[in-house]
Formats: structure tokens, sequence, C-alpha cells
């Protein structure tokens, strides 16, 4: 599979994790980027438990900024992460999508 149909294909099973939760409080999402000694954070915060309002927010060298967010459009801040963790995947790095922070903790 090529590396663009890597990132489509990883964007959009990214998006549709986001949807498919239920109407409890929606949990924010993270993937985990990793280039050689390297990790970068890509994460969809829901401050309120709601789908809305939204933020992306990328970790890189342990300071984080936000990049988008959102207030009125659903769906917005899920797009925004998938373009670009597929930007990531498309500069070399391995992404994937972080269930439990152990996980990222023992991948550093």
């Amino acid at each position: 599979m090529t590396k663009l149909h890597k990132s489509l294909a990883f964007g959009l099973t990214f998006v549709l994790a986001g949807l498919a939760t239920s109407a409890n409080a929606i949990e924010n999402r993270k993937t985990l980027c990793v280039h050689g000694n390297e990790n970068r954070v890509i994460e969809v915060v829901y401050p309120e438990g709601n789908r809305l309002p939204c933020e992306v927010q990328y970790t890189k060298a342990g300071n984080t900024k936000t990049l988008w967010n959102a207030k009125n459009k659903a769906g917005y801040c899920e797009n925004k992460a998938a373009e670009f963790v597929g930007k990531q995947i498309g500069w070399g790095w391995s992404c994937d999508l972080v269930e439990d922070m152990k996980e990222e903790v023992a991948a550093q």
C-alpha cells in the first residue's frame, strides 16, 4: 500500500473512531507518531466532554500547541487531526492511535 493510501486509510480510521463514541462524555483522541528516537502527539481534546468545543493539540519536544479549534462545526477537529496525521506519515513518521496512555509512555 502506498504512503498516500496508508495516510488516507489511517485518517478515515481516526475520524471514524472519533465518531463512534457513545452518548456519554467523549474521550480525547491521541495519536502517537514516532520517527527514530523522536515522538510527537496529535490529540483531539474535548474540554467539556462533548463533541464541541474541540481543539487539536500538537506536542513536540515537550511543548504543546493548539493548532486548530472549533466551537460550532462538528467534525472539524477530527478532520484537521486526521489530515495532520496524514502529513506526518507522508514525512516518514509511524503513527498509531493510542487507546491507553500507558502505551504511549512505554513507547517513549
